[in-house]
């Protein structure tokens, strides 16, 4: 309608202009030819004898389109065609008469009748003899046909703006609702997604290119929103999954020894038992307080240099004994000066974690290599076991959380929470780096860890040195 009512004002400017330049074109015309033929009758005039004077007008009158008088300076009407000028429409012949008996060059004037049938336009002329006026030329045309031009113009141009209005109203409209047909289904897939239907997506094909931008990043958002709220749900389930167990086998111990009295030694062991259960579910509790953290970007870390070979060579030393009582041999090869940035007690759980995976599937007499070397910036440390491999399918969730593969393979059968992986994806992509697996079933698995480094390549400096020493 705004649109409607800004074009309506448009086409009424643009009419009164139109009409005021052309009327003054038409009517300038007018003048002009009514001064030509005044002037060229009033020269006969001047130049012949009064007795030609009536020769003259009637010779004039009788092509001349309108009416035509001749008043001398007393009054008196001398000529007169088809019809009198004075008295017509008003006064204002009268006045240019006056004003042309006192000298005026020529004066032009226009009648005002109802409804403007009979108007016309008139010019009174004086004619001079020895620099008198001795008389005054009038000639009047009509200006019906002036009118009936501008009548018609009147009705074609209405006529044109209401049908062009028209066709802009109706090809408004469809644009309005060819661009609002994307934003309505933008407000009902939000509404269904907030009345809980995640999976709905927009489906427009527009080509508008904001309206694309914002439906891309909508299905975007909302591809994100069920991720997460899947993400979240499978979390609560997950997690009260691996709570609800422990609870349960601690609520049944404690109700079995509530049942009759027990000696002092059995509820020691009894206590015993509950404290590793109680342990068990405080470990899963920190390690889903890690995770929160990690997710919501609030996982803290120092920032200071660590070195890397040092910190492997530890983990592994802590690790000797438990292997060497399994009969599983550790192997290292762990290039000097790694350095990284980033928070040692992080990085060491990550170690901690994946040392513990593999010998937890590594079989006997078997071995785990641990390997750090630098390739260009970045420092790779490569855990390998020689256990029953992961399958491809496992893989690819490996590092979700409560996820774990078959845990029927394992050495140990006393399986985690399957929040380890997690949790060291988590804090190696806090420290810029990545981690990743590579398995075949029945030949072991390979864990790779990915950390830049926060000083020169080992490698590298160690040649410098030599070219340095060489020269």
């Amino acid at each position: 309608m705004l649109y409607i009512v800004v074009e309506f004002g448009i086409l009424i400017i643009l009419g009164i202009l139109i009409y005021f330049i052309l009327s003054k074109q038409v009517y300038d015309e007018v003048d002009d030819r009514l001064y030509g033929k005044a002037r060229s009758v009033a020269e006969k005039l001047e130049h012949s004898s009064f007795h030609y004077w009536s020769f003259h007008l009637h010779e004039f009158s009788g092509h001349f389109h309108g009416s035509v008088q001749l008043v001398a300076a007393n009054g008196i009407v001398q000529f007169s065609s088809n019809s009198t000028l004075i008295g017509r429409g008003g006064n204002e012949i009268s006045k240019a008469l006056g004003s042309a008996m006192k000298g005026e060059s020529t004066i032009f004037v226009s009648t005002r009748s109802l409804l403007n049938r009979d108007n016309i336009r008139v010019v009174a002329m004086p004619v001079h003899r020895a620099g008198h006026v001795v008389a005054v030329i009038l000639l009047g045309r009509s200006t019906s046909e002036i009118q009936g031009f501008f009548k018609w113009l009147y009705l074609l141009g209405g006529m044109l703006g209401l049908f062009s209005m028209l066709i802009s109203s109706v090809a408004g409209y469809i644009m309005a609702r060819k661009a609002l047909k994307p934003i309505n289904e933008i407000t009902s897939t939000a509404r269904a997604v907030a009345a809980g239907d995640l999976s709905r997506r927009l489906q427009s094909d527009v080509q508008d290119k904001e309206i694309h931008i914002l439906v891309k990043a909508l299905n975007k958002m909302f591809t994100d929103l069920e991720t997460s709220f899947m993400a979240q749900k499978r979390f609560t389930a997950d997690a009260s999954h691996e709570l609800r167990i422990p609870l349960t086998i601690l609520k049944g111990e404690v109700e079995v020894a509530l049942r009759h009295p027990r000696s002092e030694e059995e509820y020691k062991h009894l206590l015993k038992q509950h404290l590793d259960i109680i342990e068990r579910m405080q470990r899963i509790v920190n390690d889903l307080l890690t995770l929160a953290s990690a997710d919501a970007g609030l996982l803290e870390l120092a920032q200071e240099p660590v070195d890397l070979s040092l910190l492997l060579q530890e983990v592994a030393q802590h690790h000797l004994i438990l292997f060497a009582e399994n009969h599983i041999n550790l192997s290292m090869d762990i290039q000097d000066n790694l350095e990284v940035m980033g928070d040692a007690g992080h990085i060491e759980r990550v170690v901690f974690n994946l040392l513990n995976n593999a010998f937890k599937y590594a079989p006997e007499h078997s071995t785990v290599s641990l390997s750090a070397h630098a390739e260009h910036d970045t420092a790779v440390i490569r855990i390998q076991d020689e256990g029953p491999g992961i399958s491809e399918e496992h893989q690819t969730r490996l590092f979700d959380r409560f996820y774990r593969a078959d845990d029927a393979r394992a050495r140990n059968k006393g399986g985690g929470a399957g929040l380890g992986l997690a949790i060291c994806k988590r804090i190696v992509e806090a420290h810029k780096g990545d981690i990743s697996v590579r398995s075949r079933e029945g030949e072991g698995a390979e864990f790779l860890v990915r950390l830049p480094l926060s000083s020169a390549n080992p490698a590298f400096s160690q040649r410098l040195n030599r070219v340095i020493e060489q020269k």
